[in-house]
């Protein structure tokens, strides 16, 4: 590993050696014939499944990463990925799972060794690949200085930190991670994806954290390096954490994540969604609930940030709505929605959402005030009269709520404007692959 670079860039590689430190790597061996099986399966050695011997497996703890080695016409190859499940389904043999396998250099165990440059590390990796078992478990600090070495080849960072970060998304709503893995995770919701659904292309920018980092990978899709150098966004420079790419049939979906906030200072939002096929366009922003004791029960409680009004002027100033078009329906044209999270919460869990306009109305209810100037917002202070975040999708997908056509094109604009311009907190831009953007009569036909 290059010693310029910077403790930021190099933290994810830590990590993975604190991880196989504690859950040494495994490496799988695969017979030609099984491997030239596995290249054809349908999502070839990026993810599947086969059954080992129960006494190979013997102390391997699941989610573990592993090596994988096979032997294809090409000659051999090596695989990095993770070992997620090992369940009994015979009297002898278990089934494991390996997903996020990709390939990576060197390619074969010969030089593998020699790019070993501890000699006892060296000697102990040669010993445990004569062992001509198919299962062979590495030791902890052979582990991590194999990670280290593998992290010195450019090639391999991408998809080596893909699959590290893997292993730490965040589970609660606990800081500004937090609230873009669940920023994210909407975002490929609303495009009717999940997490595990597979980038097309995945660009990690170098020292800088993404929850991008976290999504389905595909082999060869991840790349690794600096922002400047990424084509199309030299503006963006070091702002810019991540830029994932998801196709689906005849569709395309664009995620960025950056570490600066001014989609947020202009429009006064942590999220925007632009369905391009639906002409419509959704902005949220994430507020955090806290808990608080006043009686036998515990409350949940918003306490304004000293910069709400501001937040609800710059929403005003853009929530101009413009007429529907002939063909055009909205349950709701609003464009602003507040979405409430529980601090220290499962980000699993959810949490509640509401259009601008109904917080402006619910914040004046003498029954929701709480202590200190607080808000108390649960299932009984709101009666009813909120969205959960399944149905909040559904809504932005069908092209229910959000502005009318003419409104999103003038907000398409503007945010084109500032994500080519410095301008980026997490934007997804869904639309159609070719040039033509049809209207919601031309989509629904």
């Amino acid at each position: 590993m290059n010693p310029s670079q910077s403790t930021e860039e190099t933290s994810w590689v830590n990590s993975l050696k604190e991880i196989v430190e504690k859950k040494p790597i495994v490496v799988l061996r695969f017979a030609p014939d099984e491997w030239t099986s596995l290249q054809d399966s349908r999502y070839s050695v990026n993810e599947f499944t086969v059954a080992r011997a129960h006494a190979l497996l013997d102390g391997v703890r699941p989610v573990t990463p592993c090596l994988m080695h096979g032997m294809s016409e090409h000659g051999e190859e090596l695989y990095f990925g993770l070992l997620s499940s090992r369940a009994a389904v015979t009297t002898l043999e278990s089934r494991i799972k390996i997903r996020r396998g990709v390939a990576i250099q060197p390619r074969s165990t010969s030089e593998l060794l020699g790019l070993i440059t501890n000699k006892s590390h060296a000697r102990n990796l040669k010993e445990r690949l004569r062992d001509g078992r198919s299962v062979v478990a590495l030791s902890p600090k052979l582990s991590s200085h194999l990670i280290e070495r593998l992290a010195s080849i450019g090639s391999n960072r991408g998809p080596l930190r893909a699959i590290g970060e893997s292993l730490s998304a965040p589970k609660y709503f606990q800081g500004t991670n937090a609230l873009q893995e669940d920023a994210v995770q909407t975002a490929l919701r609303a495009f009717g994806l999940s997490l595990n659904d597979r980038a097309h292309s995945l660009e990690l920018v170098a020292g800088q954290e993404t929850a991008l980092a976290r999504v389905g990978i595909m082999e060869d899709s991840v790349i690794e390096h600096d922002a400047r150098y990424i084509p199309g966004y030299d503006l963006v420079q070091s702002d810019l954490t991540g830029h994932a790419v998801f196709e689906r049939k005849n569709e395309r979906l664009e995620v960025f994540t950056a570490n600066r906030r001014p989609l947020e200072h202009v429009f006064g939002v942590d999220l925007i969604y632009l369905n391009a096929t639906r002409q419509n366009i959704v902005m949220l922003q994430y507020k955090m609930l806290e808990p608080v004791r006043d009686s036998e029960d515990t409350d949940w409680i918003y306490r304004p940030d000293a910069n709400l009004e501001e937040e609800i002027q710059r929403m005003r100033r853009f929530g101009a709505e413009h007429p529907p078009g002939e063909f055009e329906y909205r349950l709701n044209p609003g464009v602003f929605y507040l979405k409430f999270v529980k601090r220290d919460g499962l980000i699993s869990s959810g949490g509640f959402i509401m259009p601008l306009a109904h917080f402006e109305k619910f914040r004046t209810d003498p029954a929701c005030k709480g202590p200190n100037n607080g808000l108390r917002v649960s299932y009984d202070s709101l009666a009813g009269r909120y969205l959960r975040p399944k149905a909040f999708v559904d809504l932005v997908r069908a092209g229910y709520i959000g502005a009318h056509a003419e409104t999103t094109s003038h907000m398409k604009v503007l945010v084109d404007a500032v994500l080519n311009n410095d301008r980026a907190v997490v934007a997804a831009i869904q639309r159609a692959t070719s040039r033509h953007v049809p209207n919601d009569h031309e989509a629904e036909n």
